[in-house]
């Protein structure tokens, strides 16, 4: 089988202290791991993770443990996602806020992960799910009640969501860039209404905890992205932060001038190629996302895409996608690139 996108795999032989280990810090980005004394020696995991530009689809197996994202493991790690977690075998407690329910086989649970969670499992294969909350519709504002709501295979909607699921697990390797992307679309927009089903339409959202000040940060600068005025001194301004407290937060992202930079570039890259027959001038582009000129602009998105505008705009207006060539600008390596993967997952 051809593997088309990044793709991660940690399995093998190895049992005991060394596999917990690995398996730790595969998982860092997400989870605290916690595994009884009495079965560290007989431990067991596997796990295979697939890109798919604007998703992560995981396929996991392991013995018996607890997994826990702490209000200081979601402050500290800056992860504004949600995660989907579809049951295959074995059982888990789920603990989200002031919910708990059991998680069985076909059953699939929906979790905030800028919000505190726990999941106390027995041995188990699982298929998780991450998105980025702007790909749901209203980006994503309608999930705040649906923290820790458990979607049960047993009923008809459920099934349907975990058949789709499924589906996607199985394709998710033979995707192309474009293909990979609508998928997820259209995942996000089922699972949004899954969760609303399930909470009802009158359910006013539960209080969420505050979101910690790096992701509000985060979802200030993407929706003010076109905004001449953001800049350092903006946000230390908006946010009661000191330059050196900023540049911190923003650090493992390579800085928060950089992150604003790609940021701009990739909702450039989405409007060229969302445009349509009617186009839209590269330079209209430029100059939208703080470029002095097309030249500047072209250069930068050149870099980063190793595609022109122009080339993204013209493809839109006649309808040939240069999708295919998104997944060479996603992250490659191995698990300890896996937090920048979960960064960069893009709308």
């Amino acid at each position: 089988m051809t593997i088309r996108g990044p793709n991660l795999r940690l399995e093998g032989s190895t049992l005991g202290p060394r596999k917990i280990s690995a398996w730790r810090e595969a998982v860092a980005p997400f989870w605290d791991v916690r595994i009884r004394k009495e079965d560290t020696q007989d431990f067991r995991g596997r796990s295979e993770v697939y890109h798919l530009g604007n998703a992560i689809v995981g396929f996991t197996a392991a013995s018996e443990l607890r997994i826990e994202r702490s209000q200081a493991l979601v402050a500290r790690m800056g992860v504004d996602h949600v995660a989907i977690k579809m049951r295959m075998e074995g059982h888990a407690i789920v603990r989200a806020g002031d919910r708990e329910a059991t998680l069985a086989p076909g059953d699939v649970a929906l979790l905030d992960l800028s919000r505190p969670l726990a999941l106390e499992s027995d041995n188990y294969r699982a298929m998780t799910l991450i998105m980025p909350r702007a790909l749901f519709p209203e980006n994503g504002e309608g999930l705040d009640a649906a923290h820790g709501t458990i979607l049960r295979g047993t009923t008809p909607f459920g099934t349907l969501v975990s058949d789709h699921l499924r589906s996607l697990g199985a394709n998710a390797p033979r995707f192309n860039a474009e293909e990979s992307r609508a998928a997820a679309q259209a995942t996000a927009i089922l699972l949004s209404m899954a969760a609303r089903r399930e909470i009802g339409p009158n359910q006013s959202p539960r209080p969420a905890e505050r979101a910690p000040v790096f992701l509000a940060i985060r979802r200030y600068i993407d929706a003010e992205l076109s905004a001449p005025h953001l800049n350092v001194s903006h946000l230390c301004q908006r946010f009661g932060i000191s330059r050196s407290g900023l540049y911190r937060l923003f650090a493992p992202l390579g800085g928060v001038l950089e992150y604003i930079r790609r940021r701009r570039l990739a909702r450039a890259y989405r409007d060229l190629s969302a445009a349509g027959p009617q186009g839209v001038r590269v330079s209209e582009i430029a100059f939208r996302y703080g470029y002095g000129s097309p030249v500047s602009f072209t250069q930068a998105f050149r870099a980063e895409f190793n595609v022109s505008p122009a080339d993204v705009r013209a493809g839109a207006r006649t309808g040939k996608s240069h999708a295919g060539l998104a997944f060479d600008s996603l992250p490659t390596g191995g698990w300890d690139d896996f937090y920048d993967w979960v960064l960069r997952l893009d709308v």
